[in-house]
């Protein structure tokens, strides 16, 4: 027994000896490696950032009325009554994005690029990793200690939104640096390899970098340190033409690789636009003009269809019939019903979606992150609050110039019901020369900046625009004209008759295994989410 028990003991000891010695060895699997190339790591990273935003715009749409779920009663969705899920991680992606998705990826890459000298990735990280701060506190407030994050830690303090616009600048400097680098292993080729959003043009790179440093200033529009000049010298360092647009693309032809907003995926078929979204362009709130992008990037309403003015029988776009959701309402599906409102891809039915979708909602088109037309928007509200008013113009024109050109970009021609085709230049013009949509410069309000970015980010940029909402304390009566703010059922409960300022930390992260760091800056209360920002406030 004696003899047996040593022999099982020096057996375990070398079993021991054996794993310990060799467990990298034991744990490689071939077919999965552990150390990739930086080029490698790229692609993923990139494509979350779309994914990221565009989870949670399910959520952020209804919050700035693009679109509603229409519902039946009295009381309606949490989201379109400016709440939230409790205990949910429903708009928690972004959360999710920062940390985990993009989260020690980004790490990895940045590391990988510094030891090897390829001071381009190393730039494009940093930026990545601004991009990624700026979005989820103009998302959800404070973040996680910097000094923490990343780290083996099991609980994480947060730090305050002004030391995360700071730490977003200065990671965008460090960024600019790297990206001005030509020594060691700077290689547009090896670079393109991996990024999948600008072909590793380095230059491209500073253009969103400038963007991003405008967003950045441009929403401490109410402070005192708030500097126009500065604002405009960012966009003009920033994406020069739609050629510069940073987009995350697609080709929609496998499960893996579709769109997250197309019918592929079938994300948005209880998606309907609202009544407000409507209003933007169809003339309501413009002088009765009604913008050609409409039909391109809303959803026409189809009833009696062989009679009614909208049908295939009679394809005169300008013609069409669109109806918007108001928020939490039942949007009538009977096919005689003329009124009767789509979903976001142009269909009535909640099931499988056979249709191509429409404008943004495709299985193949591509999101975009930032474009020329939004950068051009901040320069002409930088430039109306310094009080250039033709500078502001100048912009403002361009803007929405540019955003026609995006939408014809992404507008699938087709001959059957609902009839579409690209806005001609005819029909730009018309619109562009009509002094209800472009005033003379002494003319030119606020609000006429405001509502036409609402217009060109309609669908995508829904976190800026939210922003803006905010940075104007959901001004429906001087800017976001004939906004509503008083959805069927009544404001959600728990915002004690506020408005939402930013997203609760998402649930299952923070909720379950961080409560008491939550707890210290206010996150247990029920209307946490009503608490204004700091961008917003003086």
């Amino acid at each position: 027994m004696k003899n047996i028990k040593t022999y099982i003991a020096a057996l375990g000891l070398v079993s021991i000896m054996v794993s310990c010695n060799d467990l990298e060895d034991i744990n490689v699997n071939p077919s999965f490696p552990v150390d990739v190339s930086a080029t490698a790591l790229m692609p993923p990273i990139e494509q979350q950032m779309a994914v990221g935003l565009q989870f949670d715009n399910r959520c952020l749409g209804r919050y700035i009325q693009n679109f509603s779920i229409a519902t039946v009663g009295a009381v309606g969705s949490e989201w379109d009554r400016f709440g939230y899920q409790a205990n949910s991680d429903t708009g928690g992606e972004i959360w999710k994005m920062t940390y985990f998705a993009i989260g020690l990826n980004l790490t990895k890459l940045q590391e990988k690029a510094a030891a090897e000298q390829r001071h381009d990735i190393t730039g494009i990280s940093k930026v990545i990793r601004a991009w990624t701060w700026q979005v989820a506190t103009d998302y959800h407030s404070e973040l996680i200690n910097f000094d923490q994050v990343f780290t083996q830690r099991l609980s994480f303090d947060y730090v305050s939104q002004d030391k995360v616009y700071a730490e977003v600048v200065r990671l965008l400097n460090e960024g600019l640096t790297d990206l001005d680098r030509t020594d060691g292993n700077v290689s547009q080729t090896y670079t393109a390899g991996g990024d999948k959003m600008y072909g590793g043009d380095r230059s491209k790179w500073v253009k969103f970098a400038y963007g991003v440093l405008a967003r950045n200033l441009n929403n401490q529009i109410n402070k005192a340190s708030y500097n126009p000049d500065k604002v405009i010298e960012y966009c003009d360092k920033s994406l020069a033409s739609n050629a510069d647009n940073a987009l995350i693309r697609y080709n929609g032809t496998v499960a893996a690789d579709i769109n997250f907003y197309g019918p592929g995926r079938n994300n948005f078929n209880t998606y309907r636009q609202t009544d407000f979204a409507v209003r933007t362009m169809d003339g309501t709130i413009f002088g009765g003009v009604k913008d050609p992008r409409i039909s391109r990037v809303l959803a026409p309403s189809v009833g009696l269809s062989e009679t009614a003015p909208n049908s295939a029988a009679n394809p005169d776009a300008s013609k069409y019939t669109f109806n918007g959701n108001p928020l939490n309402t039942t949007a009538s599906t009977t096919a005689t019903n003329v009124s009767r409102i789509p979903n976001i891809y142009g269909t009535y039915t909640a099931g499988t979606i056979t249709t191509p979708g429409r404008y943004l909602f495709r299985d193949k088109a591509n999101f975009p992150l930032m474009t020329y037309s939004e950068i051009q928007f901040i320069k002409a509200e930088a430039a109306f609050i310094k009080g250039d008013k033709a500078m502001a113009l100048d912009a403002y024109r361009k803007a929405i110039d540019a955003n026609i050109d995006f939408v014809n970009s992404n507008t699938v021609v087709s001959t059957t019901f609902p009839i579409t085709s690209t806005i001609t230049a005819a029909e730009k013009t018309a619109f562009l020369t009509n002094v209800n949509i472009v005033p003379n410069a002494a003319d030119l309000t606020i609000s006429h900046i405001m509502l036409q970015k609402y217009v060109a980010l309609f669908g995508y940029g829904m976190l800026e625009t939210w922003t803006d909402l905010r940075k104007y304390h959901y001004d429906n009566v001087n800017i976001y004209k004939t906004m509503n703010l008083t959805p069927n059922g009544g404001i959600f409960v728990d915002n004690n008759g506020k408005m939402p300022y930013r997203v609760r930390p998402r649930f299952n992260s923070e909720y379950v295994w961080n409560f008491d760091a939550l707890k210290a800056i206010g996150a247990d209360k029920v209307d946490y989410h009503t608490v204004e920002m700091w961008f917003s406030q003086p």
